[in-house]
Parts: C-alpha cells; sequence; structure tokens
C-alpha cells in the first residue's frame, strides 16, 4: 500500500511538470541553453521526478528509523538536551505536568506505600512509565521485575503528586482557634502548593493553613462524602477553588463521644442542633441523659439525628502512619457525654 500511493504521487508530479511544460512551450519562452521546448521539458520532467523520488525515500527511512515512545505522549526528557522551541516536530511543546492527579495504583502497607500505577487489563504496574511488575488481584500478590513480591497488595484510586506521594484531603482554614474552614484540597509533598478538591487546580491559600480531615462512615457502613475537622462536620468536601474566596463555611454536624459505661462507647456524627429540641426544664441529668440516648439509639431513618460515625480505621492509619496528634477517647469530638 505504501508503494501504491508513492507511485500515485510520483504520476501527480509528473504530470504537473508535463502540464508546466507545455504551456512554457506554447508560450514559447523555453531559456537559450536548450535547442528546442522539447528538451527543455524532458529536462524538467527528469529533475522534477528524481528531486521528487528522493524526498519521498527520505521521508520513508524516517518513519522506518522512528519508534513510537511506550510513555504517556510527552516528550523524552532523555532525548538531546530536553529543550524545545516548538519550532520542530508536527506535536509542538508538550502539556505541563500537574501538579497533582488522580490514579490507580497499587499500594502496601495498609494503603500508604506507592508501588506504582495499575493497568487493570494488563494487569501491568509501572512507575513513570517503566514496568516494575505484575499485580493478581485474586491473591493480592505483587511481583516485582526485581524477582521480589509484596502480599497483601491493594488496588487503590488515590491522589499523587508529581513525585507519586499518595496525598490525604485536608481542610484550608483561616488558622483561628478553633479554626474556620474555608475549603478542601489537597497540599503536595512535591511542591507544597495546594490544590482544591473538585478540580485539582493550584489555588492561592494566602496565610491560610491546613487541617487534617477524617472520613465518616455513614449508617449503612459506607464511605460519607463529608470530612470531620475538629470535631465537627462537614458534608462537602469536595469544593472548588473558588471556594477560598467565599469564607468561612458553617459545620453540617458535630461529633459526639457518647460513653455509656461498661466499656460501650460510640464516636458518632450528630447533624447540627441534634438534641436542641430536649426541654431541659424540669430534668434532671439523668432525665437529659436519657433523652439524648434516644435521640443517638433512633432506630426511625427518617427521624434519626444521627450521620454516621468517625471512621476507626482511617483515625488510626492518619494517627499513627501521618503523624496526626491523637485526639482524647481516639476520637475527634466537639464534646463528651458520659452516664451521670
Amino acid at each position: 500500500m505504501r508503494q501504491l500511493g508513492q507511485s500515485m504521487a510520483e504520476y501527480t508530479v509528473v504530470m504537473a511538470a508535463l502540464v508546466g511544460g507545455l504551456l512554457v512551450a506554447n508560450k514559447g519562452a523555453c531559456p537559450s541553453e536548450y535547442e528546442d521546448c522539447i528538451e527543455y521539458l524532458l529536462t524538467t520532467m527528469h529533475d522534477n521526478y528524481d528531486g521528487y523520488s528522493s524526498s519521498i525515500s527520505a521521508v520513508q527511512e524516517y518513519a522506518t528509523d522512528y519508534e513510537i515512545a511506550e510513555n504517556d505522549g510527552g516528550w523524552d526528557n532523555g532525548a538531546g538536551d530536553g529543550s524545545s522551541d516548538g519550532s520542530s516536530g508536527s506535536g509542538g511543546p508538550s502539556e505541563p505536568t500537574p501538579g497533582i492527579s488522580q490514579t490507580t495504583v497499587v499500594t502496601a502497607n495498609g494503603g500508604y506505600t506507592n508501588l506504582g500505577e495499575y493497568d487493570p487489563s494488563s494487569d501491568i504496574v509501572t512507575q513513570n512509565g517503566e514496568l516494575v511488575g505484575t499485580y493478581n488481584p485474586n491473591t493480592g500478590v505483587f511481583e516485582s521485575v526485581d524477582g521480589g513480591s509484596v502480599a497483601n497488595a491493594t488496588i487503590s484510586d488515590v491522589v499523587v503528586d508529581k513525585d507519586g506521594n499518595i496525598l490525604q484531603r485536608v481542610a484550608l482554614s483561616d488558622c483561628a482557634n478553633p479554626p474556620g474552614i474555608i475549603a478542601f484540597g489537597y497540599q503536595s509533598e512535591a511542591d507544597g502548593k495546594f490544590y482544591d478538591a473538585l478540580q485539582l487546580k493550584e489555588t492561592d491559600i494566602g496565610s491560610g493553613c491546613t487541617e487534617a480531615a477524617y472520613k465518616v462512615i455513614g449508617r449503612q457502613g459506607n464511605e460519607d462524602g463529608g470530612r470531620i475537622v475538629d470535631g465537627y462536620y462537614y458534608a462537602v468536601s469536595t469544593t472548588p477553588a473558588s471556594s477560598v474566596s467565599t469564607g468561612v463555611k458553617d459545620p453540617d454536624g458535630e461529633v459526639v463521644f457518647f460513653d455509656l459505661g461498661g466499656g460501650v462507647t460510640f464516636c458518632s456524627v450528630m447533624a447540627s442542633g441534634w438534641d436542641s429540641g430536649i426541654d431541659t426544664d424540669g430534668l434532671d441529668d439523668d432525665e437529659i441523659y436519657a433523652e439524648q440516648l434516644k435521640l443517638l439509639l433512633e432506630p426511625n431513618e427518617d427521624e434519626t439525628t444521627v450521620i454516621g460515625s468517625m471512621d476507626a480505621e482511617y483515625y488510626t492509619e492518619q494517627v499513627y502512619i501521618n503523624g496526626e496528634p491523637a485526639a482524647d477517647n481516639n476520637c475527634v469530638s466537639n464534646r463528651t457525654i458520659t452516664a451521670p
């Protein structure tokens, strides 16, 4: 097919030269060094054909030697000096590497060691585009190209910075005490910059501070989309960069540590104002406590004020792996309710 395409192109060039030559002959404008216009016509046809054949052969040779990069399509930083002004090549300059991105990785150590990006279509694991091993989702075993293996590896959808560090969602605050929450996002370990949690775009946070944000388990056992910060619950934690300029957000709930005695405790996320309807006039402490327990244990889904509970596993990971300070009773609560 390539030869057929070349022949058709050659035929077109030859015919163009022939027509051009005839036009010259018809005008009687043949150069003086030729005996007649026929000689000039034949010479022109020959030169055009040879020139075209040489150029098309060069293109074929280039295409044969060129190898398609097996990466994400960006420029190969190992080629030449790595510089480019966009004046050569058909693709132009590559897109800048994003500061953070979402990806699927194989992890170890409870999800905090990044073994590499996972391709479910082939079960291969790569780092920076290079093969580092394979992962068997049925056995949970990662096999390294170096011959080593990791058991109990897992697949995780995570946010990573450009160095491959797995990032946890954090809250942006006004640095007050207690902190007023402005937005949620990710802070890169590679460049220290803050990126919003919705579009993963770099965001200017000015003199803002970042706060640990803990996950919530809903009443049905599913992961809730909100986050706990400093004992308060925020239902929406995927805020865009634009929310940074809209001021402090009101929480949607609070975390309450219930100590019922006998070792029975709950680190519960309760809706804002969950017990404000209790008429405390004329009630003693035991009676107020009994009313609070009724709200905690309300079985009717339409009437309950319980949102869920703090994700204890995630809390433990943050405290013991990422060095977050431990909370009283290991519950990031706003208040504690105990039996009188």
